[in-house]
């Protein structure tokens, strides 16, 4: 928990002070021991063995106790919150989505939300930015706050519009201010203003400064080459820019307000790698504070250092990034476990005794004392079953080949346009676990239609071994038929017995009345976990996946990724989820520049030999 520079990382501390004999003021730390020089609120002292010693003479009757303080290691803290949420209820219908909501950001703060798809995180986000209303509880927002939103789906104000008439937008006024001054620039440059058209115009440059439209023709114009849109991009239309491009324009027009806390739901959805990590720097330096939903456990571990989980009863604190918030998760639900068998046996124990002894007479006092202590006991809830909980096995079955399949002198594209070359051969040998990167619109996915015969192949050969089973899983799963039921669509492609088809829907949290849910009413995670048991009943040994973590929140996409990384088969896997990229993969294709190579490797791997090859 130690930190650069003599500061603490964000933990809880229960401090209580004492003193010794010569009067010096002792801190007595339980969290943990510190040997290390800092400042305790502007006096220097130093922390040995668990202890702090400050350099001041005080009363030995002095009694100060402090609760949950939270040092931050690099970004400091305003006294007061920006944004109070206070026991916050929201409900949808008669389904209450979450209750007794308590949140606060401060200057700084770094906050990641998570939660399973559907627990309300966007309402939470929604509820700050003052586009929902909370059914009970408060939600106050600081006079000094300037929050910038990011929502889910942006919000254009016009696909027609240029990319600086998009930007100017942010502003109404202003922008109609800047279209009448060019306006009347135009006809100045063709001599066409009149007299009394040369005072209006007059008159109209004096109330444009004084309005700020200078300044903000000048913001604007900086902050777009600071997100790399040069001169010549500022005349393209919204329409023709790729989702990286109006990410970035997006959050432009976000940051034009100079905003000291930006709110950002899912901003890595449909984005491709680069584009993401270009984020991640961004937010990484920006200095305000940052509440953020997002389904991306490299983006959270980079740019934010607190994990708060929404559930149905609040919100669990961990001051941490993801990844130790996982284990830290972990742990606490193995204690809640234990704690509850514990409880379980004990009471069984006396519910034992209490029946065995009931009807003694010299027992009756010691019996009607245990049942008074049992009624008083507050019964433990079991650890409810979670996402995290599945636990599922692919099997490819027994290894039939060594070379799997062949591709050789490849043109990828559709109607003879090729969206990237493969010059020479690659083999995909059995076992090969092979992660397909690339900016969106590279051909990715149109390499996996090819493989599937789906797509013709403008040049080269892809030659696959005749006892190869391949399974397809689809981007957005439009091999699902939205009008069958769950059971009745597994079914319809499987030849298995109705037994086995819901042993494996069982394993993967769809149980009892869930299998007659139609595939129409499933969210984007339940339909991934419907597509994942078609793989698993398929018997597959080849599989083909294209994005399969899409829309999955984070517990699922490591299900997804530990059942790959299993798999005792081989598999093709075009993702922009650098986690599972990470963990479930041993080659890198990279398509870029026209062109595919492939990388040995996982993707720490692939960043190694690209950082060390320029």
């Amino acid at each position: 928990m130690l930190c650069q520079r003599g500061k603490i990382s964000p933990a809880r501390l229960n401090i209580s002070l004492r003193c010794d004999r010569a009067g010096n003021a002792l801190f007595r730390k339980r969290t943990f021991a510190l040997k290390r020089f800092c400042f305790f609120r502007g006096n220097p002292c130093f922390f040995v063995d668990g202890y702090v010693r400050r350099k001041t003479k005080l009363n030995m009757k002095t009694n100060i106790k402090i609760n949950k303080t939270y040092f931050s290691a690099n970004r400091s803290r305003s006294e007061h919150p920006l944004i109070i949420l206070k026991d916050v209820i929201k409900s949808f219908g008669k389904e209450e989505i979450f209750s007794k909501v308590r949140l606060s950001v401060h200057s700084g703060d770094r906050i990641a939300l998570v939660g399973p798809n559907g627990s309300g995180k966007s309402t939470v986000l929604k509820m700050v930015v003052g586009s929902e209303e909370a059914d009970d509880g408060a939600v106050e927002i600081s006079k000094d706050a300037r929050i910038g939103y990011l929502p889910q789906e942006t919000h254009w104000d016009s696909l027609g519009n240029t990319v600086i008439e998009e930007v100017r937008s942010a502003n109404k006024s202003l922008a109609s201010m800047i279209k009448d001054k060019e306006l009347y620039e135009k006809k100045e440059k063709e001599g066409q203003l009149n007299e009394e058209d040369l005072g209006n115009y007059v008159k109209f440059l004096e109330e444009f400064k004084e309005e700020g439209g200078y300044r903000y023709e000048g913001k604007v114009e900086k902050i777009l080459e600071e997100f790399g849109f040069d001169q010549e991009s500022w005349k393209r239309e919204v329409a023709t820019l790729s989702g990286g491009e109006r990410t970035k324009l997006a959050l432009a027009k976000v940051l034009l307000f100079n905003p000291n806390v930006i709110v950002l739901d899912e901003p890595t959805n449909h984005l491709d790698i680069e584009t993401i990590e270009w984020l991640e720097r961004f937010l990484f330096k920006w200095r305000g504070a940052i509440l953020c939903v997002a389904h991306d456990r490299y983006f959270l571990d980079k740019i934010c250092d607190k994990t708060f989980e929404l559930t149905k009863d609040g919100i669990e604190k961990y001051y941490c990034p993801y990844s130790e918030y996982v284990e830290e998760r972990i742990g606490r639900i193995a204690k809640q476990e234990k704690d509850y068998k514990l409880q379980q046996k004990y009471l069984k124990e006396q519910e034992v005794f209490i029946n065995k002894f009931r009807a003694k007479a010299t027992k009756a006092a010691g019996v009607q004392s245990r049942i008074k202590m049992l009624d008083k006991i507050e019964r433990l809830e079991p650890p409810k079953k979670d996402i995290s909980d599945i636990r599922v096995k692919l099997d490819a079955g027994r290894k039939v080949c060594y070379t799997v399949m062949v591709l050789n002198r490849l043109a990828v594209g559709a109607k003879g346009k090729p969206l990237f070359c493969l010059e020479g051969k690659i083999d995909v040998n059995w076992g090969d676990k092979i992660g397909i990167i690339g900016n969106n619109g590279t051909g990715k996915s149109t390499l996996l239609k090819a493989i599937l015969s789906r797509e013709d192949l403008i040049r080269g050969t892809i030659k696959i071994n005749e006892r190869i089973v391949i399974g397809y899983y689809a981007q957005a799963h439009e091999e699902l038929d939205h009008n069958k039921t769950i059971l009745d669509e597994v079914a319809s492609k499987i030849d298995e017995e109705e037994q086995k088809i819901r042993q494996v829907l069982g394993s993967l949290l769809f149980t009892g009345s869930d299998v007659d849910k139609r595939i129409g009413s499933l969210s984007g995670g339940e339909r991934a976990r419907v597509a994942l048991a078609e793989l698993i009943l398929q018997r597959s040994n080849l599989l083909l996946l294209d994005e399969p973590t899409n829309h999955l929140d984070l517990p699922s996409k490591e299900v997804v990724t530990n059942v790959l990384r299993d798999f005792n088969g081989t598999v093709l896997l075009v993702s922009h989820d650098r986690y599972t990229l990470n963990n479930a993969c041993n080659n890198i294709w990279e398509v870029k520049n026209g062109a595919l190579t492939s990388y040995p490797g996982n993707y720490d791997d692939f960043r190694y030999h690209q950082s060390h090859s320029l």
